[in-house]
């Protein structure tokens, strides 16, 4: 579970019964396999975000104030990482919101794992809120 492999100290489903809609457009992706979740992906959409170039690590740009969909938790099992899992619930998501994968924002602070996730899928920076 993520809550125990990244060390959250928050239960990672706050919902359970029917889905109600939120103002922020909550939403999560989930991908199954074998009858059991291998990777899913929680998102909200926001207007707030700065870019940041993580091939050099500098400090964050300015801010941007486009509605853009926001990356607020991901996660693959183990054994099916570096398979596309990852890359595919992005383009999930970007798809959905009528976005390019790079205009996708991350919330921080992100994994190292994350980070190489989203270097794939956009190489000249990401927006992080």
């Amino acid at each position: 579970m993520p809550q125990k492999e990244e060390h959250y100290d928050f239960n990672s489903w706050t919902h359970l019964g029917e889905p109600e809609e939120t103002s922020d457009n909550v939403r999560a992706y989930l991908l199954k396999a074998d009858g059991h979740v291998i990777g899913y992906l929680a998102a909200h959409d926001t207007s707030e975000h700065r870019s940041w170039d993580l091939s050099d690590g500098s400090q964050y740009g300015e801010e941007d104030l486009t509605l853009l969909p926001r990356i607020s938790l991901i996660w693959v099992a183990d054994v099916y990482r570096r398979q596309g899992i990852g890359a595919n619930l992005v383009r999930a998501l970007a798809d959905d919101f009528g976005c390019p994968v790079p205009d996708v924002s991350w919330s921080t602070p992100v994994s190292g794992a994350g980070r190489r996730l989203a270097r794939r899928g956009s190489p000249k920076g990401i927006w992080v809120s």
